[in-house]
């Protein structure tokens, strides 16, 4: 049982999390298409997702996974039910390690490389359960951009999560 000095740290941190994981989904659903150019967008609600999921594994739960993956369904027009089943999917076969709760800062790259595995299952699911509702397969290649461009992206962003921990930590 957690003393009552930690829980408004996790009341705090719940609602962080909660601000984050709005705050992508609402940038994820802007329309972001350049004239004549890529629609490109990086899966910004599965970065911060993987983020928390370091940093806080227990505010992760399967149903917290399934309900931000609704969420980015409703929110850009997709199938109903794509990026929910990617997203359980790509945690179920790669979610960070509980055994050593690890900071973003200090294994970047090793944090990165898992993130890439989760995106490219996450990706290789949406494209397969897409084609198969659809009825037919269908390009890759936006999910392909999508992919290269979250991957390229997530050390970025979690190397801003990780200096804003550490700036909080020693103020």
């Amino acid at each position: 049982m957690r003393s009552s000095m930690d829980r408004p740290v996790v009341a705090g941190s719940a609602a962080v999390m909660t601000f984050t994981l709005v705050l992508a989904l609402i940038v994820q659903a802007a329309p972001t298409r350049i004239p004549n150019g890529p629609d490109l967008m990086p899966l910004l609600p599965l970065m911060v997702l993987y983020i928390w999921a370091v940093r806080r594994p227990g505010f992760t739960a399967p149903w917290v996974i399934f309900l931000v993956g609704l969420a980015t369904d409703f929110l850009t027009g997709g199938l109903l039910g794509v990026w929910a089943l990617s997203f359980l999917v790509g945690f179920a076969f790669a979610r960070p390690p509980v055994e050593e709760p690890a900071t973003p800062g200090g294994e970047l790259l090793p944090i990165s490389l898992r993130f890439a595995a989760l995106a490219g299952i996450v990706l290789v699911t949406a494209w397969a359960v897409g084609s198969l509702a659809l009825g037919s397969w269908v390009s890759p290649a936006p999910l392909i951009a999508d992919g290269v461009l979250s991957i390229l992206l997530f050390p970025l962003l979690a190397f801003f999560f990780a200096r804003r921990k550490e700036r909080s930590t020693f103020s």
